[in-house]
């Protein structure tokens, strides 16, 4: 669903590059709450868990704003 309202606000702020950056940037800590939430209620995080989901993160703002550009 967050993803899906993320689509939809990209497009509308088409034209303006910053704020398609900060709505990427919102969905990206939006997955990364999600994720250590998770991890934390599970008693699994652990910091290669940590790492993983940051560089994945980072990988998919640097893809996305790559494609908006």
């Amino acid at each position: 669903m967050a993803a899906f309202l993320a689509l939809i606000l990209v497009l509308k702020f088409q034209a303006v590059a910053l704020a398609q950056f900060g709505i990427l940037v919102t969905l990206v800590l939006f997955y990364l709450i999600w994720a250590f939430s998770y991890h934390l209620n599970d008693k699994t995080l652990k910091l290669e868990i940590m790492v993983e989901y940051f560089l994945i993160a980072a990988l998919a703002l640097i893809f996305f704003y790559g494609i908006l550009l």
